[in-house]
């Protein structure tokens, strides 16, 4: 913004004003006239119903004027980059000696001859691969493009995230996620005809979560990736992500308050069976729902210790010797009382949870992303492979929400 029309910002901020006249005049001639949507923009807020006067206005001028700008600059960045592709071509057109460098098999852009091609392709011509998605040019592992899908892989790999509804899965922009918390609210009645209606009270609070990064770094030598049968940079890749995931489940599962991410086991209710009662059965379940039933909550997901999920596929009605989840010849048991049962290594033994996934809410700072560097270990000739994400903790709406049960000790 030139110095002038800052000052002008200044002062009317100052005063807790919009413009006059002569300023919305400077401003708008202060605009180059290729920005003719910035004009639009601006003339059609003086003219809203805030006028010129208000100072809402006046910030949504400024608003116009700092997108405005950040165009201005994004479009001289994308000419300095056409401008050293350029150079480029122009060199290796001075230089016949670089011919002979062209990579094979690699297709030209279209319009472009391959008779300049490098061993290095221009940034324009990289983009280009990373569009394509094409497993040999790298397009699996490149993160731009496809790092969106990323978390809906990440959601197949880990069993606490595909236990989760898509709402409760929430992108933020900040370094700390906040949030709120209905603590209390009453006030609730019958209203005759005619009469006021009664007031409400609802009582806030809010949970705040700081991003936490979880990445990982490996390499493979150029001769593996080359010589593999496999699509091997993608293999890397899923395998990184696989990694992410099982870090991720084992915090939100049983994270305490020295973890990064504390976990919804001890964040739950949590009831311990008698003695005796060396497994968790059907029933034991049954009573789980109901008690997130009697707070109003709507039971969505069951997770399983490992054993305790062997437990109750192998669980028989009594007397009857037919085994409850139904025929081991059929489909194993995989849902209590409509509930889906997902088993999870990273529960505590004897341990199943069943829980309102709705009242459940975990932060996505960054979706994992997948980055290659051909360069880092250059004198070995290996290539690097890094996963990096970044999420908030898991925050659960209510205790009672999430019924962790635990079978007693053998």
């Amino acid at each position: 913004m030139k110095t002038e029309i800052r000052k002008m910002f200044d002062v009317a901020e100052a005063e807790n004003r919009g413009f006059n006249e002569r300023e919305i005049a400077a401003v708008i001639n202060a605009i180059p006239a290729e920005e003719r949507m910035a004009r639009t923009e601006i003339l059609a807020a003086v003219n809203g119903p805030g006028g010129t006067d208000s100072p809402e206005t006046r910030e949504s001028i400024a608003e116009t004027l700092k997108y405005m700008e950040i165009r201005a600059i994004d479009a001289r960045e994308e000419r300095a980059k056409l401008e050293r592709e350029t150079e480029v071509r122009r060199t290796l057109d001075r230089t016949p000696g670089l011919a002979p460098l062209v990579t094979p098999g690699v297709r030209s852009l279209p319009g472009e001859s391959p008779e300049w091609r490098s061993l290095m392709p221009s940034l324009t011509e990289y983009r280009a691969l990373i569009s394509e998605g094409v497993p040999q040019d790298g397009g699996y592992t490149v993160p731009q493009e496809i790092s969106g899908k990323y978390i809906d892989a990440l959601k197949a790999k880990s069993t606490f995230l595909r236990g989760l509804p898509a709402e409760s899965i929430i992108p933020f922009t900040s370094a700390t996620l906040s949030v709120p918390q209905l603590v209390s609210s009453t006030g609730a009645d019958y209203a005759a005809e005619g009469q006021t209606i009664p007031q409400g009270q609802m009582v806030w609070g809010e949970v705040k979560f700081t991003a936490k990064k979880i990445g990982e770094v490996q390499w493979a030598s150029t001769e593996v990736l080359e010589d593999s049968a496999l699509d091997q940079r993608r293999v890397i890749a899923e395998n990184l992500l696989r990694d992410a995931s099982l870090k991720f489940d084992a915090d939100a599962f049983t994270g305490s308050g020295t973890n990064p991410i504390k976990g919804i086991v001890s964040q739950g209710t949590s009831t311990t069976l008698g003695t005796g009662k060396v497994t968790v059965t059907y029933d034991d379940l049954a009573d789980a729902v109901a008690r997130i039933e009697a707070t109003n909550g709507t039971p969505s997901v069951v997770w399983a210790s490992i054993d305790m999920a062997a437990a109750l596929r192998k669980e028989k009605a009594a007397g009857s010797g037919v085994y409850q989840g139904g025929s081991p010849t059929d489909t194993p048991a995989s849902t209590a009382w409509g509930l889906p049962i997902l088993p999870s290594a990273f529960l505590p033994a004897k341990t199943v949870v069943v829980a309102d996934a709705s009242r459940i809410v975990v932060g996505v700072r960054r979706n994992a992303t997948v980055k290659v560097s051909e360069d880092a270990r250059f004198d070995s000739d290996q290539v690097g492979f890094k996963l990096t994400m970044r999420v908030a903790g898991v925050s659960l709406a209510e205790s009672s929400s999430c019924q962790v049960v635990k079978a007693a000790a053998s």
